[in-house]
């Protein structure tokens, strides 16, 4: 088993099975055959045999790296992408853990999901045994089916027979003549009534069940899942039984549209995140999360929410369209009002304000830099009035305007450039403390949504 988080890297010997850069950073291993002369899996590789969520196609280059080792003399080379998760790889199993802890990765959720409340705490208690993966797939899945069940289960019209002394409906002539004749004092009959789709009943309760196996808390759904636990079937959950379930006719009421997502995680969770399923024998297994693109949908809906006299969005623009080198730029935030443009790129990458004299790289990616800058090119040469672009980041040091602002672009005064983006070192540490929690990140929150404002005045 290899350990690690997102966003790692080093180049040094490796002492006692593990390189520890500081309480956020680090690597481990269990055994050395763990560690091989050389190890490189990009996201082209995984999804060619696994599964990946929040994946944009237009956004993300299969060429991404997932996590890189590679031997040099005595000393290792250790590297990791945007991705976290638990899976097998080559015979390894490996987990990539968030850098930050799970009380910012539910603030991502929640504001992803559209939900801006100060109490949403879905899980209610940490649950080491739970890989990433698992922990943010069983999060949405109890978030959406919580927000989904409040206008019942999906229903649809369903022919129920009946065999009673009452007749319900009509006559079922068919079962009438098997088994009413001679009259024994009941009569077959069928009607037509509006039910709940007995599939999805039973998809549900099959997810819900992996997950409280799972030692996950469920207590936010305990009257869902009591309610299903009642109603459920005794047949076996398989593949055609989910297959029904996702192409239920009921969901095709625009009410309970929102069961489609939920039952897409419970196909996961059944299907690839249930220990009876994996294969431990399989060099290929697991599940992971590019979580580069969940920071990408928080500051927008942060943006949008704070803004909302603004057009916020991440649009999709064809450019040199004709041509054999055509191509499509998708800036991740644009903030539009009328003329007025701000464009900006969010990095879920490290961000310590280090610069290349005293890094080799500096923090900055150079193709980053100059992405964005191509971006503000564009819509400044098709007329806007360009106020500022720049790049966001979680930042794992204080702001500081002095490093981090500069009041011209290529010598243009009209227009800004920054790094910015949400301070994450002062809530590293807090561990289960909610209300400390949400009181110190929706102070950041705050802050850097005032420097977005200055930047729009």
């Amino acid at each position: 088993m290899i350990k690690t988080v997102d966003n790692f890297q080093a180049q040094q010997t490796i002492e006692k099975k593990e390189i520890k850069i500081n309480e956020n950073y680090y690597f481990k291993y269990s055994a050395q055959k763990d560690i091989k002369d050389s190890i490189r899996l990009n996201l082209q590789d995984y999804i060619s045999k696994n599964n990946s969520f929040f994946k944009s196609e237009d956004k993300i280059s299969t060429d991404d790296l997932i996590i890189s080792i590679s031997k040099e003399d005595d000393k290792y080379n250790i590297q990791t992408g945007n991705f976290v998760g638990k899976f097998r790889w080559d015979g390894i199993d490996i987990e990539i853990d968030s850098r930050f802890n799970k009380s910012f990765l539910k603030r991502m959720l929640n504001f992803a999901d559209n939900i801006f409340l100060d109490d949403v705490d879905v899980e209610g208690k940490e649950s080491k045994d739970i890989d990433i993966s698992k922990w943010i797939i069983y999060y949405l899945f109890i978030q959406k089916l919580e927000k989904a069940s409040v206008l019942g289960l999906p229903k649809m019209y369903q022919t129920k027979k009946y065999h009673e002394i009452n007749l319900k409906g009509k006559i079922d002539i068919k079962r009438y003549i098997k088994k009413d004749i001679p009259f024994k004092g009941k009569i077959s009959s069928k009607k037509r009534e509006i039910l709940e789709d007995q599939n999805i009943i039973d998809v549900l309760y099959k997810a819900i069940k992996i997950i409280k196996q799972d030692g996950f808390d469920t207590k936010n759904i305990s009257n869902i899942v009591s309610y299903l636990k009642q109603n459920k079937s005794n047949k076996y959950v398989s593949n055609q039984v989910i297959n029904k379930a996702l192409n239920s006719k009921a969901l095709n009421n625009p009410i309970y549209k929102p069961y489609r997502e939920v039952l897409r995680y419970a196909k996961i969770i059944i299907n690839k995140l249930s220990v009876d399923n994996e294969d431990k024998n399989s060099n290929f297994s697991g599940f992971i999360i590019n979580i580069a693109e969940l920071f990408e949908i928080y500051i927008r809906k942060l943006l949008q929410k704070e803004f909302s006299d603004w057009l916020v969005e991440s649009p999709e623009i064809k450019v040199f369209e004709g041509n054999f080198f055509e191509r499509k730029i998708i800036p991740d935030i644009v903030m539009k009002k009328n003329n007025k443009i701000l464009v900006f790129d969010t990095k879920y990458k490290r961000m310590t304000f280090k610069g290349r004299k005293e890094y080799s790289l500096g923090d900055v990616d150079r193709c980053d830099f100059f992405q964005i800058n191509t971006y503000m090119s564009y819509y400044q040469n098709q007329g806007y009035d360009l106020i500022a672009g720049g790049l966001i980041y979680p930042l794992e040091k204080e702001y500081n305007k002095e490093k981090c602002f500069s009041d011209s672009w290529f010598g243009n005064e009209k227009v800004k450039f920054i790094v910015d983006g949400i301070e994450i070192k002062d809530i590293q540490n807090i561990q289960n403390e909610k209300f400390e929690f949400l009181k110190i990140i929706k102070e950041k929150e705050e802050n850097f949504l005032q420097r977005i404002e200055k930047l729009i005045n």
